[in-house]
């Protein structure tokens, strides 16, 4: 018997529990970082935000280092609840979602980029007649924005893990290089961090404004099987060959 939602007949499970949960959690840190990242740099040269805002957390921290600090524990958190999770759900969750999302060679980059294309033009109602092929479960836009912060999470995390673990463990004085490498690091993270800030805009815009369906999958799991027919037809597809749209299209 088909996963379905004994409240809408016409909505098939799609989230466990455990992965709506990881999201809003990395959501969270998310916030959490960026607006401590901004605060952290505050020289006329480089800032990124308003001077009230490193002022105000430099202030509400009592001094910049206790502010480096917090951001550290809240990034050391973060890293380590997403490891957990990939570790105990690597085969199950994490490499069929790799697989389906990553964008590995440059056709898959140049169609899935085709389709962000078309589809950002039709917001602006430009290409109006430009076809796209169908798409699974996660269009070309999702794919690209996927392998971005994916590849994009990883340099952080390990720029992050080096900008503050190697001033207490290493001797900059003694070896030039861990000083080049400390400056590399921070250039990676800032740069990691803008990428995928980027990609958040469109990702909000669309699941907010777009695409609130895909919002609410997000909240309770469940996503209407004629959202997932007109949107993701070759999932539909493949749903329908599983035979778990069965339930989905009662009444």
């Amino acid at each position: 018997m088909a996963a379905t939602n004994a409240k809408s007949p016409q909505t098939i499970k799609v989230r466990e529990k455990k992965v709506i949960l990881v999201h809003w959690f990395n959501a969270l840190c998310w916030f959490l970082l960026i607006g401590s990242g901004l605060g952290i740099i505050s020289g006329d040269a480089v800032r990124l935000a308003p001077a009230f805002w490193p002022e105000f957390l430099q202030g509400l921290f009592r001094g910049n280092g206790n502010l480096v600090f917090t951001h550290a524990v809240v990034g050391l958190l973060w890293i380590g609840v997403l490891a957990v999770f990939i570790v105990l759900n690597l085969r199950r969750v994490v490499i069929p979602f790799l697989r389906e999302v990553l964008v590995l060679t440059p056709a898959a980059a140049l169609r899935d980029g085709w389709f962000m294309v078309v589809t950002i033009a039709h917001l602006f109602g430009l290409m109006k007649n430009a076809v796209v092929p169908p798409q699974g479960r996660y269009n070309g836009a999702q794919r690209l924005l996927g392998t971005l912060i994916v590849v994009a999470s990883v340099a952080i995390a390990l720029s992050g893990l080096y900008l503050f673990f190697a001033p207490k463990a290493l001797d900059f004085t003694a070896v030039p290089l861990y000083g080049a490498l400390f400056r590399w690091s921070l250039a990676i993270h800032a740069a990691a961090v803008f990428l995928v800030l980027i990609g958040l805009v469109a990702h909000i815009y669309f699941a907010v404004i777009e695409e609130r369906e895909s919002l609410e999958s997000m909240k309770s799991g469940y996503i209407s099987v004629d959202f997932i027919r007109h949107h993701s037809p070759l999932w539909y597809q493949e749903l329908e060959r599983e035979g778990r749209l069965r339930g989905g299209q009662e009444g």
